[in-house]
């Protein structure tokens, strides 16, 4: 009797200015929940600033992924910066943000292409988060994978519970007592990331 192979999974993410929603989106997914769904890679669309952002605060040496990885010992997940997709403008010159009508074109086609690539090989299981970014780079991911998305294909966004939702120290609910800063009107408090709740919202397609 013949054995499926697994197919290859992929985690497929946009970020603006906050990389932290690959930690997040990874942990939903990898570590709280029930029935784990861990992927063989991740690829990232972003913007020249966000791939930065995303590159000193995830990908160094004791990065943000890679401690996540190592404290909910997850298996070895392929996230080099080559991994990393940068929008571009017309004349392939990396856009630092999207705020013109141009930009949103040449965004919506560069997402758009990278779905279809992804999805082009049968042996592939694609989860799409359109947690990060501007609202309209989210709304082309999902509207992409809603042209080329398979029945193996997912799309999801995540919940951050407060007041950890819009802490730029927060990447993932730690295993362990973690304190952060957090800015309550003028003062400054001290909340702990372990106590924090990240929750995985499934959207149809």
């Amino acid at each position: 009797m013949s054995v499926t192979p697994a197919k290859r999974r992929i985690l497929l993410a946009v970020t603006g200015l906050t990389p932290q929603v690959v930690t997040e989106t990874l942990y939903a997914l990898a570590c709280h929940t029930t029935a784990p769904w861990m992927p063989d890679e991740i690829h990232l669309i972003t913007t020249a600033t966000g791939a930065e952002n995303a590159r000193l605060n995830l990908l160094l040496p004791g990065g943000w992924f890679h401690r996540l990885c190592a404290d909910y010992a997850l298996p070895v997940i392929a996230f080099p910066v080559a991994n990393i997709h940068i929008l571009c403008d017309a004349d392939g010159k990396a856009l630092d943000d999207i705020r013109t009508p141009l930009h949103n074109t040449l965004a919506a086609d560069f997402i758009t292409e990278t779905v279809r690539r992804l999805t082009r090989h049968i042996d592939t299981e694609l989860h799409v988060s359109i947690a990060g970014g501007r609202k309209t780079m989210g709304y082309y991911l999902g509207y992409a994978l809603s042209l080329y998305g398979r029945p193996q294909d997912r799309l999801s966004h995540v919940l951050v519970s407060e007041p950890y939702e819009t802490n730029r120290e927060f990447y993932y609910p730690t295993p362990y007592d973690h304190p952060i800063h957090q800015r309550r009107g003028d003062k400054e408090i001290t909340v702990n990331a372990h106590n924090a709740r990240v929750d995985r919202a499934d959207i149809p397609f």
